[in-house]
């Protein structure tokens, strides 16, 4: 816990609108059964054919932190989250629906992102990876599935990581060192 920093998780509930989704039924109202898709739905991908991951968080209630003090809410008790959408697109999975076997990312069993996809009128989805690989949003949140925690490191310690960030050389923190 000394090297670990705490840094915004954002949950983007941001509403775009069905012109950046592409959801045709998109109400852009974010609230009780209307539907509506979110900012990282739109942003993957996933019905235009547009990407473009974005790492800044555009409400202030959603930028999850354990203090205030670290430009966040204060909501979390302790400083882990999950990759976000935007992260995950960044890292290489490509367009969302797109098959991607070969990065980093993929596990080979499903797991959550901390990006909502948006409200039906039966179920609130989240954006999630599969067991291909595949950014995807076909998981309510009431499924069950796996988890994939994140936490960041403090600044002040990045110099000291070593490896290569690839699946055979990652990146750790010799310890040691200090």
């Amino acid at each position: 816990s000394n090297y670990v920093h705490d840094a915004i998780f954002c949950n983007d509930r941001s509403t775009p609108g069905k012109s950046a989704s592409g959801w045709v039924d998109d109400t852009g109202l974010g609230y009780g059964k209307r539907y509506t898709a979110y900012g990282a739905y739109a942003r993957s991908g996933m019905l235009t054919s547009t990407v473009t991951p974005q790492f800044t968080c555009p409400q202030e209630n959603d930028k999850f932190t354990v203090d205030i003090e670290s430009g966040g809410n204060g909501a979390l008790t302790y400083p882990v989250g999950l990759i976000t959408a935007d992260e995950i697109v960044a890292a290489g999975s490509g367009k969302a629906g797109t098959t991607n076997s070969s990065y980093y990312l993929h596990k080979g069993s499903w797991y959550w992102s901390f990006s909502p996809s948006g409200t039906d009128a039966m179920h609130t989805l989240v954006l999630n990876i599969n067991s291909s690989g595949v950014l995807y949003n076909n998981y309510n949140v009431s499924s069950k599935g796996s988890i994939a925690p994140v936490i960041n490191l403090k600044p002040e310690y990045f110099s000291r990581l070593e490896g290569q960030g690839t699946i055979d050389s990652p990146y750790f923190l010799n310890t040691e060192q200090f």
